[in-house]
């Protein structure tokens, strides 16, 4: 049986190759581009040699800025090196290390030039203790529990539940933290004979402050710092605790609005 090809189906084949040699081309200009792109990412004066680190107090520059090397060791899709000024891992950088140094507040990581990144990190400012049992850590203004502690170092110690389960770790939230810390602080200030050394939070925000003296003052979280210490400043002031020394109460309760509680001893 003969065959004919007719005139639209020779062009239609004709069109076909040419699409063929167009993508076959394409795919090779692709390729090549691909591999210009790898060998620049890989010109040497463009790879990161050194890390350098400022802000530290406790921590060692060295530990950090080694930290820094092991993050742009290696490659990205087995080819292009991690160490490329312009494409190292600057995020991953930045919340790896407030990871790795939980007594890190901030980090900022960029590049100083076309050899060295620059990482400007911010530390913790112990201001107080977080304990559970017989073990005691160190706790930052934002009730971040960020380190171990070697001793109470004349710091408030808080206990109550905290969120995570390694550190760095919240107690409370950082504005309820911040308010109780300011509540703390003033009662100390009211009382410098007699400051306040432990704050106890249960789970349902009642609050105990015990001075050094042993007495004991109980308030609700939930009530504004300002109105308790108003509160704590009158009853110091009523005919009880004009009577008889702080040490001789057991305690003041004063979550009930404007009753007062106290147990003598």
């Amino acid at each position: 049986m003969a065959r004919v090809d007719l005139p639209q189906s020779r062009l239609r084949a004709r069109r076909k190759r040419m699409r063929l040699r167009l993508a076959l081309v394409s795919l090779a200009a692709l390729a090549l581009l691909l591999v210009l792109i790898v060998g620049l990412t890989h010109l040497p004066f463009l790879q990161v040699r050194r890390a350098e680190v400022s802000g530290t107090r406790t921590l060692a520059t060295s530990t950090v800025a080694g930290y820094i090397e092991e993050s742009i060791a290696g490659y990205y899709l087995f080819v292009i090196p991690k160490r490329n000024i312009f494409i190292y891992p600057k995020r991953d950088i930045a919340d790896g290390l407030l990871k790795r140094f939980p007594e890190l507040r901030a980090a900022d990581v960029h590049a100083n030039d076309f050899h060295t990144i620059a990482a400007d990190v911010v530390e913790r400012e112990q201001k107080a203790l977080w304990c559970e049992s017989m073990r005691c850590y160190l706790m930052d203004q934002g009730g971040v529990v960020y380190g171990y502690s070697e001793g109470d170092d004349g710091f408030v110690s808080y206990r109550g539940k905290t969120e995570g389960d390694s550190l760095p770790r919240q107690y409370l939230t950082p504005e309820k933290f911040e308010s109780l810390f300011a509540l703390v602080d003033a009662m100390s200030q009211k009382l410098p004979d007699s400051p306040v050394e432990t704050v106890a939070v249960d789970a349902h925000d009642d609050a105990e402050a015990t001075l050094r003296s042993g007495f004991v003052l109980r308030f609700a979280l939930g009530d504004a710092g300002g109105d308790v210490f108003e509160r704590f400043t009158l009853a110091l002031t009523s005919a009880p605790f004009l009577e008889h020394a702080l040490a001789d109460f057991l305690y003041l309760d004063l979550r009930f609005g404007d009753k007062l509680y106290y147990k003598l001893k």
